[in-house]
């Protein structure tokens, strides 16, 4: 008799409660800092939401699908804006820590401001 074993690996994206509102204020080259609000749904959806501190009280929407890396530990906003680069945050316990724009970790001095903390409902 053989025995199968299923093994099954654990990511981000079946091992979180992902879905929900993250909200942070993120580093800015030229104002005060970036105030960001980005909602998931778990039909693979988000809205995002951005205001430039400093520059414009108005804030920007923009919303979309998302997908998941391989690894099952990073989202990609797809992004509708032809001239923008798709976004990519790691999603942690509680956080999304947005992504530099290749998928990789922001590094440098800054780097822990990159960090938008999950809304507790």
């Amino acid at each position: 008799m053989k025995i199968t074993e299923t093994i099954q690996v654990h990511s981000s994206m079946n091992s979180l409660d992902w879905e929900g509102v993250y909200t942070g204020i993120l580093p800015c080259a030229d104002c005060e800092g970036i105030k960001t609000r980005v909602k998931l749904s778990k039909d693979l959806t988000y809205l995002i939401e951005t205001e430039y501190l400093g520059k414009s009280s108005e804030a920007q929407q923009e919303r979309g699908t998302f997908s998941w890396n391989r690894s099952g530990n990073t989202i990609i906003l797809n992004i509708q804006n032809k001239n923008a680069t798709p976004s990519f945050y790691k999603v942690a316990e509680n956080q999304l820590i947005q992504l530099d724009l290749k998928g990789n970790p922001i590094t440098g001095d800054l780097s822990d401001k990159y960090t938008l903390k999950k809304k507790s409902r």
